[in-house]
């Protein structure tokens, strides 16, 4: 087991410092690119919209979110197939690849984060322990289901090239399902009701309200939550098990 943890963290650091290996500013622009792009749409939002400040706060944290979720699933689907000369090579559990690619795209969120918190000092944020807690359930929750979804997709992927960019255009679609430029209280009762069957609007909507407005959570808000991270352990176990399946018959396709 031990040796499976050492093997996991092995992937996920070499990962993680290859992706910036040949850029001259290096991990540098995991702070900077996020940093560029919050402070565009933060100065959008306060000059042109004149939006108030909680929703440009909700704005940078839903952005934060979905763009992680959407680099984790896609880093998922490639897992495999970007690993294909060790797992020839190497008897291991091949879920340490998928592990690996999804705990990549976290770790780009912690930074994103070190920037949202930046913003926070000059947009004061309400959070409290309470507040924090859902939040990190809402976090929990997107790290679980991308799991799933990334085991699933990532044996597909190697039978079925296509889908990568079948994935950019749901993930597209996903994105704007999502409550991240506009609040569910702005759509039609009607419109709510089926926007709420995607589990990143509850996601979205309950980690705003943890982490920038933690004095208004409720009791409530947790059972939401909880049944959200039923759905993303469904997801894993599901993913999981068509993945142990049909994973010992993916060399041949390499």
């Amino acid at each position: 087991m031990n040796n499976y943890i050492e093997l996991l963290s092995q992937f996920i650091s070499t990962d993680f410092k290859l992706r910036y290996k040949n850029s001259y500013l290096g991990i540098v622009w995991i702070i900077l690119k996020p940093l560029a792009l919050f402070g565009v749409i933060y100065l959008i939002w306060s000059n042109i919209f004149h939006m108030d400040e909680s929703y440009k706060m909700g704005l940078l944290l839903g952005i934060i979110i979905m763009n992680t979720f959407s680099e984790a699933v896609l880093m998922g689907l490639t897992s495999l197939m970007s690993k294909a000369g060790i797992i020839l090579k190497i008897k291991f559990p091949r879920e340490i690849v998928v592990f690996s690619a999804v705990s990549i795209s976290f770790l780009d969120f912690f930074f994103n984060m070190l920037v949202f918190v930046i913003f926070s000092i000059f947009t004061p944020i309400n959070t409290t322990l309470v507040g924090f807690l859902l939040y990190f359930l809402c976090v929990l929750s997107v790290f679980v289901l991308t799991l799933g979804l990334g085991q699933f997709l990532s044996v597909i992927f190697i039978k079925l090239r296509d889908i990568h960019n079948l994935m950019i255009v749901i993930l597209q679609l996903i994105f704007w399902m999502t409550p991240i430029y506009y609040t569910l209280e702005m759509l039609p009762p009607d419109l709510q009701k089926y926007i709420k069957l995607n589990p990143l609007t509850l996601v979205v909507t309950y980690a705003r309200k943890g982490l920038i407005s933690g004095d208004t959570v409720r009791v409530e808000d947790f059972y939401q939550i909880g049944t959200v991270l039923l759905v993303c352990f469904a997801v894993f176990l599901l993913g999981n098990m068509f993945f142990r399946s049909k994973v010992s018959k993916i060399a041949e396709y390499f």
